[in-house]
């Protein structure tokens, strides 16, 4: 979720949570792993509170090539992943 703004994802490409994602989400937050990675948590943390998401297809919506030469390079270079 803080993708949308970083990445400037358009508010029509950004999808509601489902009540499916929204317990998942809060078993994720519940994992050691995750409690132990406090970027990962706050990500959790936006992701319930924004009860939005976007899937991998909304950058798409920057072009066909803008996922492949420069947000996957950028996300991998930076180690902003979760």
């Amino acid at each position: 979720p803080s993708d949308f703004d970083k990445y400037n994802i358009p508010k029509e490409c950004r999808l509601d949570l489902t009540e499916n994602d929204i317990q998942f989400a809060n078993s994720l937050r519940e994992k050691p792993y995750i409690k132990k990675r406090k970027e990962w948590a706050k990500e959790l943390d936006t992701l319930l509170r924004t009860k939005q998401k976007a899937e991998i297809q909304a950058f798409t919506s920057k072009g066909f090539q803008y996922l492949t030469e420069t947000y996957l390079p950028r996300k991998l270079r930076e180690g902003d992943w979760v």
